[in-house]
């Protein structure tokens, strides 16, 4: 697990933090794993505190949540500098924060011993089809 101090070092914001902004904002955990390239139960250990994310993927969670928490503190038209109460609308999400969109999963690949069956398939029509040519070719017509 890893220390309060080192945490604190990286810029992130406390874990229960992490998930209030994330929640704040309508996002679920799918979208936020989709945009930094991690599975849904990451970003889960990462709003626990179980895990914080390393290398390149800290500083781009760091700023996306300075991002969140820094358009979270905009006044609100109408209200005296307070904060939303409900989530912001999808819609009002900047374009800097929402996450990208997934890529569709390329189709799953046959198993090998389905691979190998047709080859072999496919091996022993070419044969049969040589054999037959030869016996065409090779033999005399009929009288």
């Amino acid at each position: 697990m890893e220390k309060p101090s080192a945490r604190r070092a990286a810029g992130l914001p406390e874990p229960g933090e992490r998930r209030r902004l994330r929640e704040q904002w309508g996002l679920t955990t799918r979208q936020v794993a989709v945009a930094f390239g991690v599975t849904p139960a990451t970003v889960r250990s990462w709003e626990c505190g179980r895990t914080a994310p390393r290398g390149g993927r800290r500083e781009a969670y760091r700023q996306f949540l300075a991002g969140l928490a820094q358009h979270n503190a905009v006044d609100v038209p109408g209200s005296a500098g307070a904060r939303p109460a409900a989530p912001v609308p999808r819609k009002a999400v900047p374009p800097e924060v929402v996450p990208r969109k997934a890529v569709p999963p390329s189709p799953p690949s046959p198993p090998p011993g389905r691979i190998r069956r047709l080859r072999v398939l496919g091996a022993a029509a070419c044969a049969w089809s040589l054999a037959a040519l030869w016996v065409i070719l090779t033999c005399p017509p009929p009288l």
